[in-house]
């Protein structure tokens, strides 16, 4: 039988001990200049960057979280889903959803559901919109879809609180009547 050879080298000059340990010097050298020591007491080698220390505890990264800000803002009115949101992030979507959480204290379904209830009420104060319009202009299904999220979420009913905040920037007091014209 035959036994296979190892291979031989490719190179025409055979190398010295004295090359082998240069070579690897140089790396070493190269490599000391790549690796950051972290500060001594720092147990997470986050130092004192609140961007890196969330990073440290398992948190998203700025250009991920940008990322998922960027696509909430554009695709509010839309059905945003998780592996969506994992995908800009090049994450899984279980990893996703605890980084998320690490970073924000928040799950990504209420961060979506708090932005859109923000719209929500930006739009209930700047314009005169029917409710059911603003409702499907911030990604909700329907009227009573957001009357259930902005009561769970503010305790109290979207439309008394238009009015209310409509009662604030006139001036008039809780106490006083106001005509206010809702379609």
């Amino acid at each position: 039988m035959h036994s296979p050879q190892p291979a031989k080298a490719q190179s025409a000059a055979p190398l010295t001990r004295r090359d082998d340990i240069s070579r690897f010097w140089a790396s070493a050298i190269d490599l000391e200049g790549l690796v950051t020591r972290p500060p001594m007491g720092d147990p997470d080698h986050s130092g004192s960057d609140p961007a890196l220390r969330q990073i440290a505890a398992g948190g998203l990264t700025p250009w991920q979280m940008r990322n998922v800000q960027t696509y909430v803002d554009m695709y509010l009115r839309s059905t945003i889903r998780i592996e969506a949101l994992a995908g800009l992030c090049n994450v899984s979507s279980g990893h996703f959803q605890r980084a998320f959480k690490a970073s924000l204290g928040e799950t990504p379904h209420k961060y979506v559901t708090r932005m859109r209830m923000e719209t929500a009420c930006r739009m209930m104060t700047d314009t005169n919109e029917p409710l059911c319009q603003i409702a499907l202009e911030c990604g909700m299904t329907d009227q009573a879809h957001l009357t259930n999220s902005f009561r769970r979420l503010y305790g109290i009913a979207p439309n008394a609180w238009r009015k209310q905040m409509l009662r604030e920037r006139s001036g008039h007091s809780s106490h006083e009547p106001v005509t206010v014209a809702l379609n």
